[in-house]
C-alpha cells in the first residue's frame, strides 16, 4: 500500500470514513475519535512542512481527498499537503489558526463538502447551511492573505454506497455554494471531478471504492489538477 508521507493511503480512509459498528451512533462516535486522532498527528506535520517551505509552493487543504490529492501531487511538484482526513468545512475553519504560512504559497487548493453533507447533520436545513457558508468563507480569506492563487474545487461525487449516510442532493448545492463565495472573493472555482459525475444528481458509478466516497485513484485526480495550475514563466 502506498506511503503519503507518514500515513498510509488505507490510513486516511480510515480517517475520513471509519468502520461500521453495530449502531449509527456507535460508527459516528468511532469516526469522531478516529478524525479526532488523525487530526492530532497531521497537524505537526502540516506546520513543520509550511515551515520548511520555500516560496511559490503548492498548499493543498481540506478533508481527506485534499490529503490524497496531496500526496499524489507531491510526486510532481513540490506541495505542502495540508489535507486532514475526516475534516469537515467547519472544523477545518478551526485550524487556521493553528498553520501559519512563514512564506508565501503561489497556489492553494481547497476541497471540502464531503464530511459536511452528512444526513446525520441534516446538511440542507438552513442552520446547516449557513454554518458551511461561514466556514468556507473563513477558509478562502485565510487562503487568499497566504496563496497568490486560491482554487475551490467542487464537491466530489458519492459512490451510491454513501447514500445512507451522505445526502447526494447536497452535493450540487454545496458545490453552487462554493462557488458563489470564489464569485465574490477572487478565487477560482473548478470541477476536477466533472467527468466522474454520471447517472443521478451527485453521485459516480465509475470513481468510487466501495466506501462510496474516496476514489480509485487519485493519481489520475492529480493529472487533471495539474492542468488547472496557472503557468508559471
Amino acid at each position: 500500500m502506498r506511503e503519503l508521507g507518514r500515513w498510509t493511503r488505507r490510513g486516511v480512509l480510515i480517517a475520513g470514513c471509519g468502520a461500521l459498528t453495530s449502531s449509527a451512533e456507535d460508527e459516528m462516535q468511532r469516526n469522531r475519535r478516529l478524525a479526532t486522532a488523525h487530526l492530532s498527528r497531521r497537524l505537526p506535520v502540516i506546520r513543520a512542512a509550511l515551515e520548511a517551505a520555500a516560496p511559490g509552493f503548492l498548499f493543498v487543504a481540506g478533508n481527506s481527498h485534499a490529503e490524497l490529492l496531496g500526496g499524489a501531487l507531491s510526486r510532481t511538484v513540490p506541495v505542502v499537503n495540508g489535507g486532514v482526513g475526516g475534516a469537515s468545512a467547519r472544523r477545518y475553519s478551526q485550524l487556521v489558526d493553528a498553520l501559519p504560512f512563514p512564506v508565501r504559497a503561489g497556489v492553494a487548493i481547497l476541497i471540502v463538502g464531503t464530511n459536511d453533507i452528512l444526513r446525520s447533520g441534516a446538511p440542507l436545513s438552513a442552520a446547516t447551511i449557513a454554518g458551511f457558508e461561514t466556514a468556507a468563507t473563513r477558509l478562502l480569506a485565510w487562503l487568499r492573505t497566504n496563496a497568490e492563487t486560491v482554487l475551490v474545487a467542487a464537491v466530489p461525487p458519492l459512490g451510491p454506497e454513501a447514500r445512507a449516510d451522505r445526502d447526494p442532493v447536497a452535493v450540487a448545492a454545496y458545490t453552487a455554494i462554493l462557488k458563489s463565495l470564489c464569485a465574490r472573493s477572487e478565487c477560482r472555482f473548478f470541477d476536477p471531478f466533472a467527468d466522474l459525475r454520471d447517472g443521478e444528481a451527485g453521485l459516480t458509478s465509475q470513481a468510487a471504492l466501495p466506501d462510496g466516497v474516496h476514489l480509485r485513484d487519485y493519481d489520475a485526480l492529480a493529472a487533471t489538477v495539474l492542468t488547472w495550475l496557472p503557468r508559471r514563466d
